[in-house]
Formats: structure tokens, C-alpha cells, sequence
């Protein structure tokens, strides 16, 4: 297995022997992202070549991490194995609470390589801090117009051509991208045309495949960089070679293969994942399929108090996190039309009679699909069943969300040990879900 190339939110290392270097690592990229993913057992090249894990090599990177990088972030060690049995650890880490530091020092992420920040730079880097961020989209990317993706570009206006959404016809990017309003008073691309045209591959996705219905062994996983368009495309032609299909035949007695959820529903959500991500975020963009669901997860927020069903059904005003990248999307037909993906998704599924669910974890937006026909440790279509203790658990947490598992241990007459497993489980089947970190956060209960 193959993870790919290290860029500035992801690194790989071979063992913990690196670990302290790993936290430097995690506190670069916290600075300069907010967030990231960490590999233990991996080589630099991405390829998963494992370690061995001992009974407390997950409890002392989490304890080094607690204890050594300033101020605390939220973090995910888990302890993860291929389908041939190699096993390797991942960590997970975000946070907006920067500057952040390690070991007493403060570093930054340049590519794949973290280094110090000197005086000048670290005073530099408070002064930014004090930046709007709610303009992130017209802000300069600092990336010159040669980084963008000509053929891209004028495929992208052809085709807008084409459906008479865009008025104008190709001339060469500046003036395309000028009319547009993706660039810059100096010509640099804003943050909305980087994500959109550039060819430096400005988005992160993993993708990954479970045997199961948790996390714990991997059949396939995948780091993927890219441009919002070349990440769409990816993400479908990725779930469309992972999912099953059925044989239905025609009147002329043809073969049609048929997909378990409805390519429509999918492509809906993917687009709207991109559409309405935060680029400057705490989390990445996830697809993952586990042998009972499949779930797209994106670092952006559905706007509140609204529902999904709410946009299906009373014809709401659509409310784009990110206007700029919306229009140019609904530019070529990637959106089709404004506020109309949720009411296709789920006509889509109610016809195919599939399940779904969706939830804002507080630091993003993750769909979820229930591949039909599936019944995984409790789980049938998306119907949780629990057993008593799990669901002593879950009426505790529901109950009182700042609960403690010391808490949990004694009013549910469980050892800590079973508490710690019951918790893996619901958070895995996401029917609870942990906000903020160990010490300071709380529980959020799936209704």
C-alpha cells in the first residue's frame, strides 16, 4: 500500500524512534494549516512498510503530544493495520488555537520540510494573525498566475460556452480569470482561484476503504492532492470503482449494472463537500466506505438553524459558504442549479429506498449513506441496535455531555476498560461524537 507523496498537511514516518521530530512536524502544520494527518510505519516515499506496536505505543505518542505541544490541539491516535496485516499508527491533529509550539519552540511548514521560526518571521506570523479571514476567498494565494491549470481553464470556459452560462470566450487566463474575479490587484490568484485552476494541487483528500464497519483494518487507503476540480472528479471515480453493483435487464434483454446508492445522490454530496468546504480549515475532505455505509466528509459547516431537508422541501434561499467558488462551479454545470442538490439526492434515495444521515461534528459536515442490505456488528441500513451496556452509555451521555469516563464507569457499573471500548464503538458507528479535546471538551449525542 502506498499512502503518496508528503506535502504541507501530511508526513510520514517510519517508527517512533522520530517521535519527537513528529511533534515538530505536527506543530508546523498546525501553524500553518490548522490541521493534519501524521503516519508512523510509513517510508518517505508512502509506502507502508508498518512497525511493531507495542501494548503502549499509542499511549505514549498521546502523551507526549499532551505534554509537549503548547497549547493543547485536539488529536486522534489510532492504531490501524492493511488488509495483509502490516500495521501502522495514524494521528490526526487540528486546531485554530495557533501560534502552537514544541518542546518550547515554534516552527512552520514549508512544503513537506517544518522548520524554526526566527524572530522576524514569528513576529510576522502574530502580525497575520489579525487578518479577516471571513474575505478569505478574495485574499491573495500568493501564487502567481503561470501555477494555473491553462487546459483546465479553457475546458472550463468551453463548456460554459457551451450551456450559455459564461458570456465571454477564452482569450488567455488573466483575462478570463480578471472577468471571472480570481485575481488579485497585484495578479496573483485569490485563495478562490488557487483551490479552483491551480496545478499545484492546493486540496487534500483521503480516501479510504474498511473491512468493517470501524477503522480498524484498512483494505485500501489513498492521500490525494488536487485541484476543487480534479478532486470532484477523483472522489467519484473513486467511489464508483469501490461500491457494488446489481444486474437489472432491459426490455431487449441487455445487462444494466445498476450502483447500491444512486450515482446521482453521490455526485450531489461530493459537490456540495467542495462547494461548501473551508480551505483554511481545522480538518480535510474524507471519503471513506466502510462494508456498511459510506461517508463524505467535508471541513465546512451547513448554515444554521437550517436543515438539508429544510433546502429539499421549502424552497430556501441558498446560502453558499463560499460564493465565489459557488458561481464558477455553477459556471460550467457542476452545480446545476442553485439550493436543488439536496431535493435530487433525496428524491434519489427515497426511490431506491436507501438510508442516510448526516451530522455537524463542529468542525465539519460528513453525509452519510447506508449501503443497502448491510447488517455489521448492529448495524442494518443504518438502524443502530444496541446492547444494554452500550446503551446505558449512550442515555448517560445524552444525558449529561461534560460526563467523565471515571463518571461513566461508575454510574453505568462498568470498568474503565469497557467504557473506553463501548465509546470506540459508538463513535465509530458515529452515534456519539467527541467535541474539543479529552480534558476540556464534551459529548455530542446523535438524537
Amino acid at each position: 500500500m502506498n499512502l503518496g507523496k508528503e506535502n504541507e498537511k501530511l508526513e510520514f514516518k517510519e517508527s517512533t524512534a522520530e517521535l519527537r521530530g513528529s511533534l515538530c512536524d505536527i506543530c508546523a502544520i498546525l501553524n500553518k494549516h490548522f490541521g493534519g494527518i501524521l503516519y508512523f510505519g510509513v517510508k518517505n516515499n508512502g509506502e507502508v512498510i508498518g512497525m511493531q506496536i507495542g501494548k503502549d505505543t499509542t499511549k505514549d505518542i498521546v502523551k507526549e503530544i499532551r505534554a509537549h505541544i503548547k497549547p493543547s490541539c485536539v488529536f486522534e491516535v489510532n492504531e490501524l493495520s492493511t488488509d495483509e496485516g502490516i500495521k501502522f499508527i495514524e494521528v490526526s491533529f487540528s486546531g485554530n488555537n495557533t501560534p502552537y509550539s514544541a518542546y518550547d519552540r515554534y516552527y512552520l511548514r514549508f512544503d513537506d520540510v517544518s522548520s524554526v521560526m526566527d524572530r522576524d518571521l514569528l513576529l510576522s506570523y502574530f502580525q497575520s494573525l489579525n487578518n479577516d479571514y471571513s474575505m478569505w476567498e478574495e485574499s491573495d494565494s500568493t501564487n502567481e498566475i503561470s501555477s494555473i491549470d491553462e487546459e483546465l481553464l479553457k475546458d472550463y470556459i468551453k463548456r460554459g460556452n457551451e450551456i450559455k452560462r459564461i458570456p465571454f470566450k477564452y482569450i488567455n487566463g488573466k483575462d478570463a480569470l480578471s472577468k471571472m474575479h480570481l485575481l488579485c490587484k497585484n495578479g496573483n490568484l485569490n485563495n478562490a482561484g488557487n483551490v479552483l485552476f491551480s496545478k499545484n494541487k492546493p486540496v487534500t483528500v483521503k480516501y479510504a476503504v474498511f473491512a468493517t464497519d470501524t477503522r480498524s483494518k484498512i483494505i485500501d487507503l489513498k492521500i490525494y492532492n488536487g485541484n476543487v476540480f480534479e478532486c470532484i472528479n477523483e472522489s467519484m471515480t473513486y467511489i464508483k470503482s469501490h461500491i457494488n453493483y446489481g444486474a437489472v435487464f432491459t426490455g431487449d434483454i441487455r445487462r444494466v449494472d445498476v450502483p447500491e446508492i444512486p450515482l446521482v445522490a453521490i455526485r450531489e454530496i461530493v459537490v456540495n463537500a467542495f462547494a461548501h468546504g473551508s480551505y483554511n480549515s481545522n480538518t480535510e475532505f474524507e471519503i471513506c466506505l466502510y462494508k456498511n455505509r459510506l461517508t463524505i466528509y467535508s471541513p465546512g459547516h451547513f448554515p444554521k438553524p437550517y436543515t438539508p431537508e429544510q433546502f429539499a422541501n421549502e424552497s430556501l434561499e441558498p446560502i453558499p459558504f463560499n460564493p465565489k467558488i459557488v458561481e464558477v462551479l455553477y459556471g460550467d454545470e457542476t452545480i446545476e442549479k442553485y439550493s436543488t442538490g439536496f431535493d435530487r439526492t433525496f428524491n434519489a434515495l427515497k426511490e431506491s429506498n436507501i438510508n442516510y444521515d448526516y451530522l455537524d461534528t463542529g468542525f465539519g459536515f460528513r453525509f452519510t449513506f447506508y449501503r443497502p442490505g448491510g447488517a455489521v456488528n448492529g448495524l442494518v441500513n443504518g438502524v443502530v441496535k444496541l446492547n444494554s451496556n452500550e446503551e446505558s452509555v449512550y442515555n448517560s451521555i445524552k444525558k449529561n455531555p461534560n460526563i467523565t469516563i471515571k463518571e461513566l464507569s461508575e454510574h453505568c457499573n462498568l470498568s474503565t476498560r469497557t467504557i473506553q471500548r463501548i465509546l470506540s464503538r459508538l463513535k465509530e458507528s458515529e452515534i456519539i461524537t467527541r467535541i474539543g479535546s479529552d480534558k476540556t471538551g464534551y459529548w455530542k449525542a446523535k438524537e
